[in-house]
């Protein structure tokens, strides 16, 4: 036996039933993650297979390693949980070492921490040891690693494992995260340039070489290759460790990481990055800090102002950014009408009304001292304040913004530093403090005020409305907000954001969210009686100005030299606006059932066992529009579109099918040829050929024309001998049939769960091996099977041999959808996410948040959801019981489209050198061509 008697930088505790494989790779990629070129490695970490030699003294040998080392590392799963040594490992690490140098890394199963008793909760934590009971002072701070659980993910290449291990890293090393990845990107660059100095030595000795040369000539090649692939990997590992503090950075380097290398891992960059941040609406560079924000009631218009002395204005309807100059001194103070007609700012100096129509050039005018101005609902008054020389006093001014005209102003009694019109009687003074008073504009006379400072002792941050109807201030992450008028005092209502170092608050008009920013995150919150949680806005970046645009869900930030827009109503940048509803199922009912026309035109939407189905148009439009074919329908019917799309066939009980056209009526019905239950149909590639499974896994071949049976085989027949050794107590529970109607698949409900696969021409059948199944579909020349553990096989179309299997658990929904032409697989798991997968690699690239159900009380929606591919549109369609119908588009040009749209940018020369070793390709606009 040797143990080294040199220092373990960490110690790796794993359960070798499970993460046998998956621990070798996160041990490598510790000790090579920011390595200096001439080292072997940047950390020592202990692993017992890789660093115990045989001995008989097993456990002394662990223990040397355990006192040596300096961090644990507990790679938690439920196995890991029952495994005797991976518990005395623990056991002896909290008894003889400090519980704050022990990080979690959870594999497999779950951990929750309990804010009550202050300690794991280990009647529902299945991947927590018993040796950490009690140990734990505060909720420690863990990876997950669970998505990981295919060993093809495992790999040095993988964007989100070396994000994952970068977490970890920067504990170890005591470094932040940040400082470690420009670490990395250091030695990278460090490593690159030694591999140049070395190609150019071999390169001048080969000069007397030929042979030498070809194979120069070829090393090189394979070199810029590897360089190439690790650049790429490069700017894709950036993306996703920025993507929650600069989105539109984050995005743009994840845009160039797939230009540069399209493959399963920048792939799964880019969706990562697309749905990292799903409230951000769109980013646009303004070229300076932004010292002043305000938008328009009706939603369409932002305006802000400058530190250099410009006023911007931001159409949303059109995203277009128009600008003025006031002068080079900072902008003070904006406000916008309420149809976005006009636009006033001040400097302190002058002041300037801007016209969305008329004249081309704005008004500017005198407004010495202005400090604060508002504009009312019709932008046809301005009010400001005004403060003299020395700063002390005060006035109240009333001006006419179509000349400029002063029409009256008012001594002020005490200091107020914002000013609002809620509407064309009224003007609000606030002063900070929740101190206010309302003054009458027809002759600036006080109608009503509080003298009351509400604000508390000590730090907060205070904010009020654009109209001044509110005043709030956030302190220990409590909001708490007043009405600025004579019928309430005091504190009204609030909310819980999560801000530990709040810096800005705005309140929304109607005082119903508020907005709170500090330390780089940005949250939104509502201040009803029943606020459900607050919602974050990653990617915003340090903000120094924000505004709720009008009462509508939109914010508009500043952060650095860039407005982004936000929309908690939005639920995904990448999910399409739909106006299909989806009728609501029973809770013990089939989901919905979806089909599309192959030219991704139409679609058919069925409640699982409702008498009512619709054909809608699917087009981009944002009106609703009724649907182009109502109609009523018998309970568990099947929608199947004709090939060409003109007929609509739905499949009932013994494939009694009612025919009709696709935008009219009825045209025919074909008989019922069985008395079975219909799972599932497919239609032939030439249009000519339907096919049924039946329930009992019996198939009908169909003529379209005219519905007339071609040909059938019995389904669980009376006879156990008969056909396959089915019985009559084999029922199949799910079915599918191949896009070309040549392959059909069943899962038998016995004990086995058995899959049995059937050629449609010669209706010979096998059964595939492998564990109980829940599933089938069919992919485009490929058959996926859904076992009851989770486990998706990709076999081929016939079932003769399995190609991979993608490791899953038992999180996932029984509903999976083939997105036709990209490669991509989508299964969807019990809390909502449709986890996207690429089928050759097998690479897992991300997953897509769906929306709830909007109404209805099914137990689990997502046991009540349904999901079809469209291949003329390249989307992901689901469907929700009570809910609508959601479309995701599967294109990577799409992607890219939405990731620059957002950006709103291009990538500077400076960022793509912060990041990569080699020159930057000579176009670097984020919407040019794909190679």
């Amino acid at each position: 036996m040797s143990v080294p008697k040199d220092k373990f930088d960490a110690f790796v505790s794993y359960s070798h039933a499970l993460d046998g494989k998956l621990a070798p790779v996160v041990q490598g990629e510790l000790e090579r993650f920011a390595k200096p070129w001439y080292r072997m490695r940047a950390l020592r970490v202990f692993r017992d297979a890789a660093n115990l030699s045989a001995s008989p003294g097993l456990w002394s040998a662990i223990e040397r390693a355990l006192a040596s080392s300096e961090w644990f590392v507990l790679m938690a799963s439920p196995e890991a949980a029952r495994s005797e040594w991976v518990n005395r490992e623990v056991a002896w690490w909290v008894a003889n070492r400090s519980p704050n140098r022990l990080l979690l890394a959870v594999t497999s199963g779950d951990f929750v921490w309990d804010k009550d008793v202050g300690d794991v909760d280990f009647k529902t934590s299945t991947a927590v040891p018993p040796a950490l009971r009690g140990v734990l002072a505060e909720e420690p701070r863990w990876i997950d690693l669970r998505w990981l659980r295919d060993a093809d993910l495992a790999d040095a290449s993988n964007p989100r494992l070396r994000e994952s291990v970068t977490e970890l890293g920067s504990a170890i090393r005591d470094m932040p995260k940040d400082l470690l990845i420009g670490e990395h990107v250091r030695r990278h660059r460090q490593a690159m340039r030694h591999a140049r100095l070395a190609i150019g030595s071999l390169a001048t000795l080969l000069v007397f070489l030929l042979a030498a040369t070809v194979y120069a000539v070829i090393q090189s090649e394979e070199a810029q290759s590897q360089t190439r692939t690790a650049t790429a990997q490069l700017l894709a590992a950036t993306a996703i460790a920025e993507m929650e503090v600069q989105a539109d950075r984050a995005q743009l380097l994840a845009v160039e990481g797939y230009r540069m290398q399209r493959n399963p891992r920048t792939a799964a960059a880019l969706l990562d990055v697309l749905t990292a941040s799903p409230h951000l609406v769109r980013q646009v560079p303004v070229g300076a800090t932004v010292t002043a924000v305000s938008g328009s009631a009706d939603g369409n218009t932002v305006v802000a102002g400058t530190d250099d002395g410009r006023l911007l204005r931001w159409r949303l309807d059109t995203w277009t950014l128009d600008e003025i100059r006031l002068g080079h001194d900072e902008i003070l103070s904006v406000a916008i009408s309420a149809d976005g007609g006009t636009t006033l700012a001040v400097d302190g100096t002058v002041a300037v009304t801007w016209k969305a129509t008329g004249p081309s050039s704005p008004l500017s005018f005198e407004a010495k001292g202005a400090v604060s101005i508002a504009v009312s609902p019709s932008g046809a008054l301005a009010a400001m304040i005004v403060k003299n020389g020395n700063g002390a006093d005060l006035a109240v001014a009333l001006y006419d913004p179509a000349t400029g005209s002063r029409i009256r102003a008012t001594r002020s009694r005490k200091y107020w530093s914002d000013v609002g019109m809620p509407n064309e009687s009224t003007v609000i003074l606030a002063g900070g403090t929740g101190a206010w008073e309302r003054m009458r504009t027809s002759d600036l006379s006080v109608s009503s005020y509080s003298d009351d400072t509400t604000t508390p002792a000590g730090d907060y941050a205070g904010g009020g409305s654009a109209e001044a109807s509110y005043f709030g201030y956030i302190k220990y992450r409590q909001v708490v907000l007043q009405v600025n008028n004579n019928t309430s005092s005091g504190e009204i209502k609030g909310a819980e954001v999560p801000v530990a170092q709040p810096e800005l608050l705005t309140i929304r008009n109607d005082g119903k969210y508020v907005a709170a920013s500090g330390g780089g995150t940005l949250w939104i919150a509502s201040t009803a009686d029943d606020p459900g949680a607050p919602i974050q806005l990653t990617g915003s970046g340090r903000i120094d100005a924000m505004a709720f645009v009008g009462n509508s869900t939109k914010l508009v930030s500043a952060a650095a030299d860039s407005l982004a827009l936000w929309d908690i109503s939005q639920h995904s940048r990448l999910s399409r606006a739909s106006w299909v509803d989806v009728p609501e199922v029973a809770n013990v009912g089939p989901p919905p059932r979806i089909a599309v026309t192959r030219d991704g035109k139409r679609v058919a939407v069925l409640g699982g066992n409702s008498d009512v189905g619709a054909v809608h148009t699917l087009d981009d439009s944002l009106v609703r529009s009724e649907p182009i074919l109502p109609f009523y329908v018998e309970h568990n019917r099947i929608p199947l579109w004709s090939a060409d799309g003109k007929w609509l066939w739905l499949v009932g009980a013994g494939g009694a099918t009612r025919v009709l056209l696709g935008s009219g009526p009825d045209v025919g019905v074909w008989p019922a040829a069985s008395d079975a239950g219909i799972l599932a149909a497919g239609v032939s590639a030439d249009g000519r050929r339907a096919v049924f499974v039946e329930a009992g896994g019996g198939l009908q071949v169909r003529r379209t024309s005219d519905g007339a049976v071609l040909k059938q085989t019995p389904g669980a027949p009376e006879n156990p001998s008969l056909a396959n050794g089915l019985s009559s107590a084999d029922l199949t529970v799910a079915a599918a049939v191949s896009a070309d109607a040549r392959n059909a698949a069943v899962v038998q409900s016995d004990t086995t769960r058995r899959v049995v696969v059937t050629d449609v021409e010669s209706l010979r059948s096998h059964e595939l091996a492998g564990p109980p199944a829940q599933a089938v579909t069919f992919g485009e020349g490929y058959l996926l099977v859904v076992r009851e553990n989770g486990d998706l096989e990709v076999w081929d179309q016939e079932g003769t041999a399995r190609q991979r299997t993608v490791a899953g658990d038992a999180g996932y929904a029984v509903a999976i959808a083939v997105v036709p032409g990209t490669g991509l697989v989508v299964r969807l798991r019990s809390d909502g996410r449709a986890v996207v997968i690429d089928i050759p690699s097998g690479v897992v690239l991300g997953s897509l948040q769906l929306p709830p159900m909007t109404r209805g009380s099914t137990a689990s929606p997502w046991h009540a959801t349904s999901m079809v591919g469209a291949a003329g549109t390249v989307e992901l369609l689901t469907a929700t019981s009570g809910g609508s119908l959601v479309r995701w588009p599967m294109n990577d040009h799409v992607w890219l489209q939405i990731a620059c749209q957002t950006a709103g940018r291009n990538l500077t020369v400076s960022e793509w050198r912060s990041v990569a070793a080699i020159d930057p390709p000579e176009d670097l606009s984020c919407g040019r061509p794909l190679d």
